[in-house]
């Protein structure tokens, strides 16, 4: 069913990427709202950080990314960098992240979960890849397992994220 004309419709795929991101800063915004952190809003798009923290004193700053789930690998896959198209047949560019955030927020519809990923443990201006289940050769060396990175659901296990980044690290 087609809405009127440029809105969007209330089901569905959002039919813009400006609106395909939101849905991911949303949920992300509200894990971290309910884990009792200060999220002062930022406006406007085209950010390079999303959400910022105040996460025990330190501004933290997160770019809110969607991730699918890719069966072949039995992972969630996210990008890390974001892609600018240039006009006149110019080639796109794409952009890290590194320097302009501190962390990405992955948000996965498939799992329903939020997982914080430190922006310099993942590839630069590629894509990154968080396991859900077992390698097919058994590997554990060098796998970044999603249920590291899962947010703490309730308040009276929140950490500041540099706590929960040192207990991934372990």
């Amino acid at each position: 069913m087609q809405g009127e004309q440029g809105k969007m419709p209330l089901s569905g795929k959002p039919k813009n990427t400006a609106k395909q991101g939101e849905i991911p800063e949303g949920v992300i915004l509200a894990r971290l709202v309910q884990l009792g952190y200060e999220c002062p809003i930022l406006w406007g798009h085209d950010r390079c950080s999303d959400i910022a923290i105040d996460d025990a004193g330190k501004l933290v700053r997160i770019k809110c990314k969607t991730a699918h789930y890719v069966e072949e690998w039995g992972c969630l896959e996210f990008n890390t960098a974001s892609t600018y198209a240039r006009v006149g047949g110019k080639p796109h560019i794409r952009k890290s992240y590194q320097g302009e955030a501190d962390y990405f927020g992955v948000y996965s519809p498939e799992t329903g979960k939020v997982y914080l990923v430190p922006v310099d443990e993942v590839p630069i201006g590629s894509k990154a890849k968080l396991r859900l289940g077992a390698t097919k050769n058994n590997q554990h060396k060098g796998v970044k397992w999603a249920k590291d990175y899962e947010i703490w659901k309730a308040a009276g296990q929140a950490r500041s994220l540099t706590e929960q980044c040192r207990c991934i690290a372990r």
